[in-house]
């Protein structure tokens, strides 16, 4: 979601659907990575709050106060992210405007009026009359045009303030709030939960100490997801060992098919299949056949939505990557 930063750009633009191949992946060792235990890490309700009455006040990551007199009546949300949240907890009926990679659910597709998050046009956004805009990136300025205009504007940072699934969680109960959704947020928060809950129970119970080395694929040019990013909070849960680790402090480095080929993941999440990238196009990569991964036939596919956007199918990632990554565990 980051129009500037190459990584984040790239989460936008495999922001539309791919088809999953998590092949039904065999028994045995999940390979070796670092050696830590699986410590049980019980979860509490994230991002579940209690009615409080408005106005409310919120930080925005630019350091300004955001301040709501009620909810929110004409959103314009210029991150996919949150409109999935918004149509997920059911306010829906509160969105003025929706940016155009906005695909689901199916009625978020179908939502008109688009505008476009990449170049934001803030006479246009203005035009849709809008009590509240939701910016994810302000890599084009728009904040502050938006500012200009005394337009209020949420204004999270996705690298800043999504950083784990408990982030995103914490979005969830804070739109819920924002669009008068807050039970409905609520209950969908309890349900998600229990359901990151039921993996880390899983995990648990496993015999072996060491997990996994993944590697996580953006893109053909080998951009990944740093531990940083929400996405290495996956694998962080999973008790995987990231290879891109902190990313030299970027949250999706660029890395090099010869740091890659050097690491050996024992296992390749690729969340670029859309872009024609196939678990085949990897094994035939000059070098890769040197890959525990490749060796041992355990590279995996994944919609890039459902794991590069912040919303509430983070989950369903979750819970397919545990399938994948211990398939005894996981029945």
């Amino acid at each position: 979601m980051d129009i500037v930063r190459r990584g984040a750009r790239t989460l936008w633009l495999m922001a539309v659907c791919a088809a999953l191949l998590f092949a039904a992946a065999c028994g045995g060792d999940d390979g070796a990575g670092d050696d830590r235990p699986f410590e049980d890490n019980p979860t509490e309700i994230q991002g579940v709050s209690t009615p409080s009455a408005f106005p409310i006040e919120i930080e925005r990551s630019d350091g300004q106060k955001l301040t709501l007199d009620g909810p929110a009546k004409r959103i314009v949300s210029l991150s996919p992210g949150a409109t999935e949240i918004i149509f997920a907890v059911g306010g829906e009926a509160s969105l003025a405007g929706v940016d155009k990679l906005a695909n689901y659910p199916a009625a978020a597709a179908a939502f008109e009026p688009k505008v476009d998050a990449f170049q934001p046009n803030v006479e246009a956004i203005a035009a849709l009359t809008p009590d509240l805009v939701i910016v994810a990136d302000n890599g084009s300025g728009i904040v502050g045009n938006l500012d200009r205009l005394n337009i209020p504007v949420l204004y999270l940072d996705i690298d800043d303030e999504v950083k784990s699934i408990d982030d995103i969680f914490g979005q969830i109960g804070l739109l819920g709030r924002i669009t008068g959704t807050e039970e409905a947020a609520n209950e969908l928060l309890v349900d998600l939960n229990a359901r990151v809950k039921a993996v880390e129970e899983k995990l648990v119970g496993l015999p072996t100490t060491r997990g996994p080395a993944v590697y996580h694929e953006l893109d053909s040019t080998f951009y990944s997801a740093s531990d940083g990013t929400f996405i290495g909070s996956l694998y962080r849960t999973l008790h995987a060992r990231n290879i891109a680790g902190d990313g030299g402090g970027v949250p999706y480095p660029q890395l090099t098919q010869e740091a890659i080929i050097a690491a050996s993941p024992n296992i390749i999440v690729l969340a670029d299949e859309d872009f024609g990238v196939t678990v085949e196009s990897v094994k035939a990569r000059p070098g890769w056949s040197a890959i525990k991964a490749v060796q041992e036939d355990r590279i995996y596919g994944i919609n890039a939505d459902i794991i590069s956007r912040p919303g509430p199918r983070i989950v369903d990632a979750l819970e397919q990557l545990a399938k994948a990554f211990y398939p005894n565990a996981f029945q």
